[in-house]
């Protein structure tokens, strides 16, 4: 069966029992009373016509008249079916009839809407009496005469309703005097003075227009002047003028009636008043004083046009206008000037905003402009607007109670926000990702109320068809929030029946379920919810203070706590509360049975009492599965959907029948999969609504009942549904879990239980690639037999970071920037007076409500809680088996096991045993990620992590390292078939890079060998191919650089060569020397390391075997081992080594290198956008240790951080720059990585030179609340330039430059910072940094080891501040002409990179959102 025929079939059986007896109830004879006999008589020969007639008798005598429909069948007959009447003998007496049918609805209709309706037809009656009359118009010149009477006789208290009759007076006496019709011109003329003057007076209670302006400095005088001319006919000067003429007119008294009836016709009457508003408009557009801004000026006027009461009747065409000129604008004007344009509407919809009359109109007017600025297809400029559209805010349901009408007061325009910003969103979801975040945190804080009548489920049918699959997450986030997952529209079925059941129990006396029903079927809502638990609450307490906001207050008075309807409910949950541990939510997963027993075992309560209980726990079972998605009831309503296998609907009963929790998530998993699919399927799908509006809104009948049905919105209800369902068996099966003596089996059942929480993450939305790359590390480690339980504890610590950067990115990070803009608006009202003064406080609010927001924000995100709190407990159940095993020999190690075809793994190869991250390292194994994804790598090989693990019994067997060294033979003759070069050849060499791959990431701590494989015969030949002349000496020097610092040299060695070498050739850069000059710098390197006694390898091999076993060597460096000992890393992971075919960054001006992270670090926007660093004839080392002054990624980041230069990636090379986009797209949006730190090398501008040199996950930030300095003008006055920060906030110290520096102002002065002033940082330095509070160095770039190692130690860090020349032997530093001692104050902000000069008070209030 369709959806369709299930609503059909639905539609014919309709009306359930409960409505039945309401309609009856409702039902009254009605007896038309003898004085309409004449009127009836005159249609006793038509059938139709005297139905109708008798229909709209009856409906005028009914107890609930309802006087819009009497009216519409009165003008139907009396204009439609005038013929009929005017030809009959005694239509005169029939019509007159009608006519006081016309004065009594004016006279006793409540609704001012209905009087001024009925009021224009009666008009449109006289009219057609003074028009079709034909030869009957002498006798039906009475009816005029009558309406003349009816109007002369209106008091002075009701006669504002009369305000727009000057028009219609006018327009019957024009035709009256144009046809010469013979009347009493007297009476038209008194009538006509009373009118006017009832119009004039009216247009004097609302707002005079010549004011509207006043006090604009916008505008000079000539625009005041022009404006007053054009606005005086409206004003109310004028109108006091138009009063004072009617008092001439009646006391002079002209030539005859009709001359002075004419004068009459000339005044202005109320709907020439009206439409003169437009008329300004349109002068005001046309105005030449209004040039360049006359649509700013007509849309300010038509917003206050928006605003007059009296201006209603064109509101609708007022909106239409100013909508037209928000279009033309936005098509006329300069796409550069749209911008100050959206700025400028918001800026004067600012102004309108404390007017309640104008809120409506600019929710329209935002949601036409929304719609404009997303057809112009600028993001740019869409982020203007939504910044723009949150700054400006959100309407609140502001709750004010609930009216005798059972109707609950909120704020009417809080649906119409909600609907206006989901319509915004559907336009372009991509582009709306902070504006949906504002809907989460306003809904989340500020509050929704919705009804069943608003149908909102028609506005979340339309977003999920709009293309919401790129913010899955954040869109369910929203959606959640809504309590609309339901079909039955109103209170329909099993619970209309039940409500008025339990009602009819106390024969409607009990007034509290009396209220309950009628509102529950008449304004049925999600707080009924809450409303029915604070009914059990009462019940429980007898305390009914609880109840208040919820009734009426004739209602609450009439609640008592004792006697009949109290005593036995008070009883009955005094017991039943107790079984639910006084939380009424625990009634939601009793099923009927239980029910039935439990309220069975009531003591000393009647039965009828008994039945009352157990209705009004089924109700609020009913309710809260309506609007809160529930499993209860799931599976049976599963059954009657048809959208899941029946077959695996029975596997999933038994499954739960069975307490099989894992295997119950594998089919409830798969279940929402398919449901996935559904809902972000390209497929548009249409609603089918079953809607049913009654006429009457009488007791106990809704205004709309029915049902609502489209697939993708169903799909979304049932995996909300499911979701809760899927939490309880997770927290089941990891309850199940015994954590107390952990051994491998247990690893290996929780390894499973992670990845169905993997899945659960990736259902909602969230990227898991990071996460699941860390869960993988387990099924890897179960097969090692070395693995010791320090690596597993390691791991567990990864996954738990793994999962904290998903709660930072999805539900911190995301949210960070609305959070204390809409925090502020939400209580705005709230904040007393004192509060204001009082800065701290406020902003103890923001931390506050922040703090409850995220918390409840991650406590409904699909599984995310449970597997954070699984995977705590287990690390510190690791932890606590780590404390009881003290000999590692215990901890699952069984000696030494080395397995040989484990230890290398070719990049081209596919080896399921090693393709790991523990095998080959992070960065190995990426690498060969992204040769299989089709990026371009350069060739290469790993040596695996199998070879650490085995080291000693490798090296200390001959035949086993002999075997290793084949295996690494064998791979570089692929290399050479691969590179077209042979390893060794002078004449065509192949050169190697031999670097560390550690699955765990050690940032500069360990040795790394570029361009192996040259020695000065190779450099020699090499220089002399074309392309290579400089780089070959370049590619030698480096290598030799790297060789001697490996063997103890410092680097002050070398650069104190090469600096030489600057100074007499009067160089600045290493790429401004010539091929020869190069030459004469790499051979003073060689003979350097040669006068110092060191051993300098020549043959290629033997360079490639030294270079390896440095590389695992250096995992025991003593910087890698106290980094490890820093961050609590295990010493057993070891490294694998990644050999390579070298690429040239360094071959010339068109060549470079460079480090992309794909978001901007410091922003809490997940949007892919390039930062970074690179530098054109340089290697990649450069880059990464800091050595050199690097230029941006893209023009974005150039600006923001006010580089000098005019260079970046994008503008200098665009194709290597568009690659690296594509690139990140592809890793991001297709392969689900999460944002990426990419090493790069270019040897040419074309994309096809573009070598892809390793990823890894980006550190995500985490928002902190730093200091910042005190802003002063005497802060400013002490600037000295700025670098880029990287990490934490404000930070004032002392310099120092040296270890004995900082022993010696630590004794002296151990409670102030201190700041290490460095020209750049190497890994060995990481001692010292964890000495100081601070860094500030002249190199490097916001990806140098520097900029990465720092946040890691939690330090203030700003780097590349230039301008820095720093003396460290002599202790001094100087900043252009500035000099810093040891123990010198200077400041730095590792946020904003800022750098001062003296000593400087912090802010006493710390800055929020800034991120590390």
């Amino acid at each position: 069966m369709t959806q369709k025929d299930e609503a059909l079939e639905k539609s014919e059986e309709w009306f359930s029992s409960a409505l039945k007896v309401n309609l009856e109830r409702t039902s009254v004879a009605i007896a038309i009373p003898p004085k309409y006999d004449p009127l009836l008589k005159v249609v006793e020969g038509h059938y139709g016509l005297q139905r109708k007639t008798r229909g709209m008798l009856t409906e005028l005598y009914h107890p609930f008249v309802n006087w819009e429909h009497v009216l519409a069948e009165l003008t139907s007959i009396s204009i439609g079916d005038f013929y009929e009447y005017n030809q009959h003998p005694d239509g005169l007496t029939a019509l007159s009839i009608l006519m006081n049918i016309y004065f009594d609805i004016i006279k006793y209709a409540t609704n001012e809407e209905v009087k001024d309706s009925a009021i224009r037809c009666l008009f449109d009656f006289i009219g057609t009496v003074l028009e079709k009359s034909d030869s009957k118009l002498s006798g039906n010149l009475s009816l005029l005469n009558e309406s003349m009477d009816f109007f002369a006789n209106f008091t002075d208290k009701d006669k504002a309703v009369l305000k727009k009759c000057s028009s219609y007076i006018k327009k019957t006496s024009k035709f009256v005097l144009d046809n010469n019709i013979n009347i009493a011109s007297d009476k038209v003329s008194f009538i006509l003075d009373k009118m006017f003057r009832i119009t004039y007076e009216f247009w004097l209670t609302q707002s005079d227009p010549s004011l509207w302006f006043a006090g604009d400095k916008g505008k000079n005088n000539n625009q005041t002047d022009a404006y007053q001319n054009i606005i005086h006919p409206l004003s109310h000067r004028y109108l006091y003028g138009a009063l004072k003429k009617l008092d001439d007119l009646g006391s002079q008294k002209k030539a005859t009636d009709k001359e002075q009836i004419r004068v009459y016709l000339e005044m202005p009457d109320y709907f020439q008043i009206v439409n003169g508003y437009f008329l300004v408009a349109d002068e005001l557009e046309k105005s030449p004083v209004y040039l360049g801004h006359q649509y700013l000026v007509k849309l300010d006027f038509l917003f206050h046009m928006m605003s007059v009461p009296g201006l209603s009747d064109i509101h609708a065409s007022a909106l239409r206008e100013i909508n037209r000129c928000l279009k033309l604008v936005f098509e006329q004007e300069e796409k550069e000037k749209l911008h100050e344009f959206v700025r400028k509407i918001f800026e004067f919809l600012r102004k309108s905003r404390s007017r309640h009359e104008y809120r409506g109109t600019i929710i329209d007017c935002i949601t036409t402009t929304a719609k404009e600025v997303f057809a112009r297809d600028s993001q740019e400029l869409a982020d203007i607007f939504i910044d723009e559209l949150i700054s400006y805010g959100f309407q609140y349901p502001e709750f004010k109670g609930t009216t005798t009408e059972w109707q609950v007061q909120v704020n009417p325009l809080h649906v119409v926000s909600i609907r206006a910003w989901l319509e915004i969103i559907s336009l372009k979801p991509g582009w709306t990702k902070k504006l949906i975040s504002a809907q989460v945190i306003n809904l989340s804080i500020g509050g929704i109320f919705v009804r069943d009548t608003d149908l909102l489920q028609k506005d979340i049918s339309v977003l999920l068809n709009s293309g919401i699959a790129p913010v899955y997450n954040l869109v369910k986030q929203l959606l959640r929030i809504f309590p609309v997952y339901f079909k039955e529209i109103g209170a329909e079925g099993e619970l209309r029946d039940i409500t008025t059941d339990v009602d009819e129990l106390s024969y409607r006396n009990d007034k509290l379920v009396n209220f309950l029903r009628k509102q529950s079927h008449v304004e049925s809502n999600s707080m009924l919810v809450e409303f029915m638990e604070n009914i059990f609450n009462f019940w429980y307490s007898g305390d009914k203070e609880c109840l208040k906001r919820y009734l009426p207050e004739e209602v609450y008075e009439q609640v008592a706590n004792s006697g009949e309807y109290f005593d036995g409910m008070h009883k009955a949950f005094i017991y039943l509360l107790s079984l639910a541990q006084n939380n009424p939510k625990e009634f939601i997963s009793w099923s009927e049975t239980r029910l039935s027993k439990e309220i069975s075992g009531l003591k000393e309560v009647d039965k009828r009492d008994k039945e009352r209980a157990r209705m009004m726990v089924r109700i609020y079972q009913l309710i809260y599965k309506k609007y809160f998605p529930q499993y209860v009831d799931l599976l049976d309503d599963l059954e009657v959907v048809y959208l899941l296998p029946k077959t695996e609907l029975a596997a999933l009963r038994r499954a739960l029948s069975a307490n099989n929790r894992y295997n119950s998530l594998i089919i409830i998993l798969k279940f929402m999969s398919l449901l996935k699919e559904r809902i972000l399927s390209a497929r548009k799908t249409e609603p089918y609504e079953n809607i049913y509006y009654k006429r009457h809104i009488a007791a106990g009948i809704p205004s709309m009942y029915g049902t609502y049905s489209e697939e993708k919105f169903e799909a979304l209800g049932l995996t909300l549904r499911l979701e809760s369902l899927a939490v309880m068996q997770m927290e089941e099966l990891v309850k199940s879990l015994d954590l107390r003596n952990i051994t491998k089996r247990t690893i290996a059942k929780v390894h499973n239980y992670l990845w169905l929480f993997v899945k659960a993450l990736e259902l909602d939305g969230i990227s898991t690639e990071g996460l699941a790359a860390k869960v993988r590390y387990i099924s890897s480690a179960l097969s090692i037999k070395q693995f010791s339980m320090e690596q597993y504890v390691d791991i567990f610590r990864f996954i738990s970071k793994s999962i904290q950067n998903i709660i930072h990115e999805y539900y911190i990070d995301i949210h960070n920037s609305n959070l204390p803009v809409i925090i502020g608006q939400v209580f705005e009202k709230n904040v007393s007076t004192k509060m204001r003064t009082e800065t701290q406080n406020g902003e103890e609010l923001v931390y506050q409500q922040s703090e409850n927001f995220v918390r409840r924000l991650i406590s409904s995100a699909f599984g995310l809680q449970t597997l954070d709190n699984f995977v705590n407990a287990v690390v510190g159940a690791l932890n606590a088996e780590m404390e009881k095993i003290k000999d590692e020999n215990q901890l699952w190690r069984t000696g030494v096991s080395y397995n040989a075809e484990l230890a290398v793994s070719s990049f081209y190869e596919k080896n399921k045993k090693v393709d790991n991250q523990i095998f080959l390292g992070n960065k190995g194994y990426f690498l060969k990620e992204l040769i299989s994804y089709g990026f371009k790598v350069p060739p290469g090989f790993i040596i695996t992590t199998e070879v650490f693990r085995g080291y000693d019994a490798i090296i200390d067997n001959e035949k086993i390292f002999n075997d290793l060294l084949v295996r690494i033979n064998k791979e570089i003759v692929v290399l050479e078939i691969m590179t077209g070069r042979r390893f060794g050849n002078p004449l065509n060499p192949l050169l190697l890079s031999v670097r560390s791959g550690a699955t765990v990431s050690l940032p500069g701590m360990m040795n790394s060998f570029l361009n192996v494989g040259i020695n000065e015969v190779i450099a020699e030949k090499l220089s002399g191919r074309r392309g290579f002349h400089w780089a070959a000496w370049d590619c030698y020097r480096r290598f030799l650089q790297t060789w001697g610092m490996f063997q103890g040299l410092n680097r002050d060695f070398f650069d104190a060569i090469i600096d030489g070498f600057k100074y007499r050739y009067g160089v600045e850069r290493k790429i401004q020397f010539s091929p020869e000059q190069m030459k004469q710098i790499a051979l003073a390197y060689k003979k350097g390391i040669l006068d110092n006694g060191i051993e300098l390898k020549e043959e290629p091999a033997e360079q490639l075997r030294d270079a390896i076993m440095k590389v695992f060597d250096s995992w025991y460096s003593q910087q890698a081992q106290i980094y490890r000992h820093q961050m609590h890393l295990s010493d057993k992971w070891g490294t694998a080594v990644i050999v390579q075919a070298m690429v040239f960054g360094n071959l010339n001006e068109h060549s470079g290198s460079g480090v992309i992270f794909t978001r901007e670090p410091k922003s809490a926007s997940s949007d892919i956008t390039l930062y970074g660093d690179f530098i054109f004839g340089v290697q990649g080392d450069d880059i990464v240790s800091g050595l050199v002054e690097t230029y941006p990624i893209s023009e974005k980041q150039r600006l923001s951080e006010r580089r000098d230069s005019e260079i970046s990636l994008e503008t200098k090379f665009p194709e290597i720059y568009h690659e690296l986009v594509s690139v990140a797209e592809k890793l991001i949006r297709e392969k689900g990585f999460n944002h990426q730190e990419i090493e790069f090398t270019f040897e040419g501008s074309g994309k096809d030179k573009l070598y892809l040199l390793q990823t890894r996950d980006m550190d995500q930030v985490a928002a902190k609340r730093y200091k910042r300095f005190k802003d002063t003008s005497f802060l400013q006055s002490t600037i000295l330039g700025t670098g880029i920060g990287v990490s934490g906030g404000a930070l004032c110290g002392r310099a120092v430059y040296t270890e004995e520096d900082i022993k010696k102002f630590r004794k002296e002065d151990p409670q102030t910072s201190l700041i290490l002033l460095r020209r750049d940082t190497v890994p060995d330095d990481v001692g010292i940094l964890l000495q100081v509070e601070g860094l500030l160095t002249a190199k490097g770039g916001g990806t140098s080891h520097a900029a990465v190692t720092i946040p890691q130690l939690d330090k203030v860090g700003v780097v590349g501040f230039n301008k820095l020349k720093v003396h460290e032997a002599q202790g001094f530093a100087t900043i252009d002409e500035c000099k810093i001692c040891a123990g010198d104050f200077i400041c730095i902000d590792g946020w904003s990179g800022m750098v001062y000069q003296g000593k400087h008070e912090y802010d006493p209030l710390p800055s929020r959102n800034i991120k590390i």
